[in-house]
């Protein structure tokens, strides 16, 4: 594989401003943990071009997408706070419930993937509703280097807002993560992601997006994010226009 460089910051990553809630609007000019992905809804029907599992989602509705800059990082973890009181109050998993392996380390963590224009940020309108982190290559614990020999895009910390939960928008975001990062990696043949290993509802909701198990490791850091998946990336166009529009700024 082609090592790919990336940018590794220069500085410190910012201190912690006052919190916001994110998702909540804001004006045009306000900026807006371990992996893991939070979107379990209700209501799914099968996408006959892709072959997996959807749920129904909400008619005539369009949201832009774009590369998340440095000022917004509060808004991604705040995306990732929110889902982790819910999964707290709601589910049966550690998920998110503490910041991995410190709230300091996630925080910088996240800062790096958005210096390196990894992390991507879900807009309705003005207000942040969703992120995903798509690498490249991926992390040398979890898999192996004969998983490793094949091209994949690996997606990390993917999140829906839970207003937005229920009307197959996290599946679509998948999707879209899958080939914007093939679009990248023009050989990939694999989207993969790592998933919160005992978060055992999110591991079926994948199985159902037609994902398959690979295994469940652990890393000499003890990450919790060790149940592993996969599968082909999207060959097919969306059998329903899609409703997740890149948007480049300036454009």
């Amino acid at each position: 594989m082609a090592a790919v460089r990336l940018r590794r910051p220069s500085h410190t990553y910012p201190p912690r401003p006052p919190s916001r809630p994110a998702g909540s609007p804001r004006h045009s000019h306000h900026r807006p943990g371990g992996g893991g992905s939070v979107f379990l809804g209700v209501q799914e029907h099968v996408d006959t071009g892709t072959k997996t599992r959807r749920r129904s989602r909400a008619p005539h509705r369009s949201y832009r997408i774009r590369t998340a800059r440095t000022d917004e990082l509060d808004d991604v973890l705040g995306l990732i706070d929110q889902a982790a009181r819910w999964l707290e109050a709601e589910k049966d998993t550690t998920q998110w419930i503490r910041p991995w392996p410190s709230a300091d380390d996630r925080r910088k963590r996240v800062y790096e993937s958005l210096l390196n224009r990894e992390t991507w940020l879900l807009f309705d309108g003005e207000r942040p509703i969703g992120s995903v982190t798509i690498k490249l290559i991926g992390h040398e614990e979890l898999w192996t280097a004969s998983e490793r020999e094949t091209e994949a895009v690996y997606l990390h910390r993917l999140v829906i807002h839970r207003d937005y939960a229920g009307d197959g928008l996290g599946a679509e975001l998948i999707d879209w993560a899958g080939r914007r990062g093939a679009s990248l990696q023009q050989n990939a043949e694999l989207v993969r992601i790592d998933v919160w290993t005992d978060n055992t509802e999110l591991h079926a909701y994948y199985r159902r997006q037609g994902f398959q198990d690979v295994a469940i490791r652990t890393t000499s850091d003890n990450t919790p994010s060790g149940a592993l998946f996969e599968k082909p990336l999207p060959t097919a166009p969306p059998s329903v226009p899609p409703r997740i529009t890149e948007h480049t700024p300036g454009a």
